[in-house]
């Protein structure tokens, strides 16, 4: 299924698109967090969780959608869901996770990641959610009102162990 925006396409992503998935993941990753982590805590995590052979293993799981964002054609960010993921402060009967939503720092504030982001809301509801819910870094203050501003809510808190540190994240929900 292709989601179709002025200048803007989504395409849910399979087997065949892991190693573009893991370079979106590389990319945004460091340009969202390279200011504020420690290059050793940076390059753990990436190598640990965007390395082909692990986004290959998310792609093939079942309770996983991943789904890749096309600005005028090019490869420009990802987003993940995880059905069946609950967070002890999250109280609803089904809700889903968005697990990342990423795109390119030179995308920013061009409605990317707000079409991506709908388009995930829009998918959740579809398969019958009754919320969507995110973990963000407490210190990430862009990512926390960019959220807020789509009508997320605080719910809770979690660890989020990367590389030798462990950061808070903000469990934040939405009702669909």
């Amino acid at each position: 299924m292709i989601f179709k925006a002025e200048h803007i396409d989504i395409k849910q992503a399979d087997s065949t698109d892991a190693r573009l998935i893991a370079v979106l993941a590389t990319t945004t990753f460091y340009e969202a967090y390279f200011e504020q982590d420690t290059p050793h805590d940076l390059a753990a995590y990436i190598g640990e969780s965007f390395n082909f052979d692990t986004i290959g293993n998310e792609l093939a799981d079942p309770n996983s959608s991943f789904f890749i964002v096309f600005r005028d054609e090019k490869a420009v960010g990802y987003a993940k869901l995880i059905g069946g993921s609950r967070d002890p402060s999250i109280t609803t009967a089904k809700t889903i996770e968005l697990k990342r939503i990423y795109v390119l720092e030179r995308v920013w504030r061009k409605g990317v990641g707000e079409t991506l982001l709908e388009h995930c809301m829009s998918t959740a509801k579809q398969l019958g959610n009754d919320s969507i819910w995110l973990g963000v870094w407490e210190r990430n203050a862009r990512a926390r009102g960019f959220y807020e501003k789509q009508g997320f809510v605080q719910r809770g808190t979690l660890e989020f162990p990367y590389g030798d540190s462990v950061g808070i994240n903000l469990v934040m929900e939405k009702m669909l």
